[in-house]
This record gives C-alpha cells, structure tokens and sequence, in this order.
C-alpha cells in the first residue's frame, strides 16, 4: 500500500496545445504511448459510493474493473481495483486474482457497501508525461455508457472536457505541487459524471 497525492487540473480543451508547449519547455517528456483505458465501475443498490464521492465524504471507496482496450474485459486481461480515500491519504490495491465473470453477473461483495453491481463504463484515451519528477497525465475523448441490470451497455454521452492529473509520491510537498504546476485545481471524477449522466441526464460541464 502506498498513499499519493492526486491533483485534477483546470486546463480548456482548447488550450491543450499551450499546455502541451509547457511540458516541453519545462523538459517534460512522455513517459510511454498514448493508451485507451476502460473502466466498469461498481456500487450498491443505493449507490452509495457515488453519494460519498459526491459529499466528499472519508473514508470512501470507489470499486472498478480495468483493462487497457475498448472491447470487453477479459480473463488475464483485466485487473480488480479498489481506490480507498482515507484520513491519511489516497491509496489503489490492484489485483487479477478473481473471478471476472462472477464479478459482472453477480457482483462484487464488499465489506464496506455490502453487494456492489456494475453500474456505468467509462473509456478514454491517456497520455502520460513526466515533469518535474512528478507523473502528469491527459485524459480525452471520454465515454460513458450505462450498464442496464441484464449486462448491456448503453452509450450517455461524451464529456466536452480533457482532465488533466498530477500524482505524487506523498513525500512531495503541497508547495512544491502549487509551485511548479501553476494551474487552478478542480474536481473532476469520471464515476460521479458517469452516474449524473445515467440518472439525469447531463451535467455542468
């Protein structure tokens, strides 16, 4: 278990090119190729997780499967993660020792939320940059669809925003962070947009 720090970044779809002439005048450099990211998320009846997410409440969890393709998850392929939010900081287990098919029909059980169910997908493709000795990464053409209580998928939308992430060690400190990432911070969670979309239909882009 290792605690980090992540920060959301404001930066305007438009101005991702200025953004990306930052990172190359102050030596940032890509860590590795673009990706696309899938992620099933999971919650309970109540969708509480959504609701702690949305409150900000801690201790708080947010349940997913992951893999790197659009098609679907995988044996071998895809890898169980559990994001804890805590007093002391943000921590991910990760894991591909369980049974994925288990998962997506009959849940998942959780110690904290009971019986979670696969609620929404969300797919994007990620950029991934080192700056500053600190890991920033550019997330686009974000989808997210609904998962109906039979297993089919139903597209809601495509979010009008990029989202741009920093995460640190928690070493780092905060200071350094505000210093040398001179951007407003904003709160950004692709679940709780998922879900907003899936029970309203739209949200404050």
């Amino acid at each position: 278990m290792s605690f980090r720090k992540e920060e959301k970044l404001k930066v305007d779809k438009n101005k991702l090119i200025d953004l990306l002439d930052w990172i190359n005048i102050n030596k940032g450099y890509k860590l590795y190729e673009s990706r696309i990211i899938s992620s099933t998320y999971f919650d309970n009846e109540n969708i509480r997780m959504f609701k702690d997410s949305e409150e900000g409440s801690v201790p708080r969890k947010k349940i997913r499967l992951r893999s790197y393709s659009k098609d679907k998850h995988s044996v071998g392929n895809t890898l169980l993660e559990v994001k804890i939010s805590s007093t002391e900081g943000r921590y991910k287990t990760s894991s591909k020792q369980f049974n994925l098919n288990k998962a997506l029909s009959i849940g998942i059980l959780d110690s904290d939320y009971g019986i979670c169910m696969p609620k929404v997908r969300v797919t994007y493709t990620r950029e991934y940059f080192s700056i500053h000795n600190v890991r920033l990464t550019i997330d686009q053409d974000i989808k997210y669809e609904k998962i109906n209580s039979d297993g089919q998928n139903i597209y809601l939308n495509t979010d009008p925003n990029i989202i741009v992430e920093i995460k640190a060690d928690m070493g780092v400190p905060i200071e350094y962070l505000f210093k040398m990432f001179p951007f407003e911070r904003v709160r950004f969670s692709k679940y709780s947009r998922a879900i907003n979309y899936s029970l309203i239909g739209d949200v404050n882009a």
